[in-house]
């Protein structure tokens, strides 16, 4: 906030209690918000670079960023000033569209956004595959958060390459925006997180119009997360607040919506799986000590001389050796099945950079 803004507050102050004094209320709303005050002194450039997968490949983006505009955004003082009966809807929709549309941030913007669009064109991405690019960008930075931390501009977030979830839903609703998607933030100020929303046809999270993206990790657009860190579960109606006037729509939710089905199944299988194998397991290991001591006993029957009592106990262990060798091949069986749901399972966490590929991979490889 500039020395010219904190000034006005001071005045808007005054002028409550005057008015209050004088037997009247001063009612007039007003919401001021931070800007960034970029320095006058000359200063290298700092260059911001970050490398993530994304489908098939590995992209480094490095963008140059002018260090007087992220020093002013490090240095401003982020609080927000409420005067008059202004409901949280609006204050919260006015400071972070401030924060996201600082125009001291326009350059690094058009930057980062020239290079998005070089990796589109090069690679021949679809409108769905171009916001998965930028999303993987956002949610591959390291995910980290302090007690208290105001939410960073988006230049801080790019320079530092790390936030929390404000932080980085801010910076990828900033490069949606610009490129004409319809984009939210989705605030869920009792669990004290913040989402990405994204305008789509299908896959909608609750009544917010909007599929669900989370940027903390890397994730899939339309699948929220079952819980957050610390074992923190969503319940709560998000605040929606619309950034821009994009339009594009991601369309993908329905394949995003197969692969979290896929993921829940796999997972559920693999359970189902332990469950079965764990007796089994158990019931082997007892059946091998069973073979082992009769297979004792004969053998000390035999160098007795003892081949009547021998003879008498094969019948016995031929049984058992039958019954452990059909009980193994069944615990096999159920292992080898239990792998493969693992395996599909392993793959879709590990590739959510990869919406495209890993739908084309679990088509081919889900057990039917």
């Amino acid at each position: 906030m500039s020395r010219t803004e904190r000034s006005l507050v001071v005045i808007i102050i005054v002028l409550l209690a005057i008015a209050i004094a004088a037997g009247y209320l001063y009612t007039r709303q007003a919401v001021v918000v931070p800007h960034i005050v970029v320095g006058s002194e000359d200063s290298s450039p700092i260059m911001a670079t970050h490398t993530f997968s994304f489908e098939k490949n590995q992209i480094t983006i490095s963008v140059p960023v002018d260090a007087a505009v992220y020093d002013g955004a490090k240095s401003t003082d982020k609080s927000v000033s409420v005067y008059g009966n202004v409901t949280e809807s609006v204050w919260v929709t006015d400071s972070y569209l401030e924060m996201v549309n600082d125009p001291a941030q326009d350059q690094m913007y058009t930057d980062l956004i020239a290079q998005f669009r070089k990796i589109r064109d090069d690679e021949g991405l679809s409108s769905d595959e171009y916001l998965e690019l930028m999303a993987a960008y956002t949610q591959s930075l390291t995910y980290e958060t302090t007690p208290d931390n105001p939410t960073k501009y988006p230049v801080e977030t790019v320079v530092e390459g790390a936030g929390d979830c404000d932080d980085k839903s801010v910076l990828l609703a900033g490069l949606l925006s610009r490129e004409g998607y319809k984009v939210s933030l989705l605030l869920f100020s009792p669990e004290s997180h913040m989402a990405l929303g994204v305008g789509s046809p299908d896959s909608l999270y609750k009544d917010t119009g909007y599929a669900y993206l989370e940027t903390t990790n890397l994730s899939y657009v339309g699948v929220p997360p079952d819980e957050l860190e610390g074992g923190v579960v969503l319940t709560s109606e998000p605040l929606v607040v619309p950034l821009g006037n994009g339009t594009t729509l991601y369309t993908s939710g329905a394949e995003t919506a197969y692969i979290h089905t896929m993921s829940t199944l796999a997972e559920q299988k693999v359970m189902g799986v332990n469950a079965q194998v764990q007796p089994l397991a158990s019931d082997l290991t007892t059946k091998q000590n069973q073979i082992a001591q009769l297979e004792s006993q004969m053998q000390t029957m035999r160098g007795a001389g003892n081949i009547g009592g021998y003879n008498a106990l094969v019948s016995s262990h031929n049984e058992l050796v039958s019954a452990y060798n059909a009980e193994l091949a069944t615990y096999r069986d159920d292992v080898a099945q239990g792998n493969t749901y693992a395996e599909v399972y392993n793959y879709i966490i590990s590739h959510a950079y990869d919406r495209k590929g890993t739908y084309a991979w679990v088509m081919a490889n889900m057990p039917g």
